[in-house]
């Protein structure tokens, strides 16, 4: 893939997350305290964020603040945070760097990347986990869930395991206000359905841009029959009910005079080698069809099927007779109403145009 190929992917894969997780919510219970995450920052490593809740109700119980766990017995640190591995190190490290939030920065840490990389035991995923749950800042927390997934839609080889790397690919292509929450949201996705073995592939919410991504392409008349029988399935299954049964038989009959004249050209989204979207454009750069199904809401394919008949035509002016369920997709793609709207046999259309400026 190119890296607009990427960008758009993983833009797709934003929005798809974010509707599946709307709160993106860090796994540390650390109460919005930023002594308590930069402990449980550095005891989370090679350890579970259940393990790291658990041992930390006690931990910050018996030292509730910087200043206690600074001052601290590192034996009596040791033994309470021996559950989560590595424990004579990392509390020498918690230790340490409490010692220098308290005396050196009065309790507050510091919101660049520089400075907090000083602080012991902490890396650049700690320091991005600090600044994008503290600061809301920009900061890509490239932990194995995030690094695993990555790699399976394609951002770069399967299987690298370099965090660095991985931060500065992602950084580039996801937009910096999602970056924070999208790495939460990965945490969570990669529990649930992109676990490391045997992934849930078959209920994925993401499936559809995953391993077969959805291709947008011209077909001309190639496979006409196909793409009215998506407008009209669509078209029956979601939409009847804004037509009185008059308007319905008038609007099949459209699409059967189409089938029948072929006069038309249809621009695709495929999916699995599947229409599940077209956009139809005639010859006086009006557009007959423009329907995707369900399905696929939300995924930016109406752009990327106008864009594509846009470039492809050098249409500078397009005309449409939009219904008023699709008048939003419309405006989004910069049409503007030319007259009030109007109801035909029980079907309402608002007139709109596009120029281009």
């Amino acid at each position: 893939m190119t890296q607009k190929e990427k960008k758009n992917k993983i833009a797709k894969v934003v929005k798809l997350l974010k509707k599946q997780y709307p709160e993106a919510i860090c796994s540390l219970e650390y109460e919005g305290d930023g002594y308590k995450l930069l402990v449980m920052g550095r005891l989370s490593a090679q350890c579970t964020d259940a393990r790291v809740n658990i041992v930390c109700r006690e931990l910050f119980k018996k030292y509730p603040t910087a200043r206690d766990l600074a001052n601290g017995d590192i034996t009596e640190i040791e033994n309470i945070i021996k559950p989560c591995g590595l424990y004579k190190m990392k509390a020498q490290s918690i230790k340490d760097s409490s010692n220098l939030l308290h005396y050196k920065y009065n309790d507050v840490v510091p919101n660049d990347m520089d400075t907090l990389l000083t602080f012991p035991g902490v890396g650049r995923k700690i320091a991005n986990l600090l600044l994008g749950d503290l600061y809301s800042m920009p900061a890509i927390v490239a932990d194995t869930h995030c690094m695993r997934i990555a790699g399976r839609l394609g951002m770069y080889p399967e299987g690298q395991k370099n965090p660095e790397k991985t931060e500065k690919i992602l950084s580039r292509l996801i937009e910096p206000k999602e970056q924070s929450d999208f790495c939460h949201r990965m945490v969570l996705f990669g529990r649930e359905f992109c676990t490391a073995r045997s992934p849930k592939c078959d209920t994925c919410p993401i499936k559809i841009i995953c391993k077969n991504e959805i291709t947008v392409k011209k077909l001309g008349v190639e496979r006409l029959d196909e793409c009215l029988d998506t407008v009209w399935r669509v078209f029956s299954e979601f939409e009847v009910p804004i037509f009185s049964q008059e308007g319905a038989k008038t609007y099949k009959d459209g699409i059967e005079a189409t089938r029948k004249n072929g006069d038309i050209t249809f621009y695709a989204a495929l999916h699995g080698g599947k229409v599940i979207g077209v956009l139809g454009m005639r010859e006086n750069n009006h557009i007959g069809y423009f329907y995707i199904d369900s399905k696929y809401h939300g995924l930016g394919i109406a752009t990327d099927l106008f864009n594509l008949m846009k470039n492809d035509t050098d249409a500078k002016h397009i005309t449409v007779n939009a219904m008023k369920y699709g008048v939003p997709v419309y405006t989004h793609l910069g049409f503007v109403p030319t007259e009030n709207e109007k109801t035909v046999n029980g079907v309402t259309f608002t007139p709109m145009e596009y120029s281009e400026k």
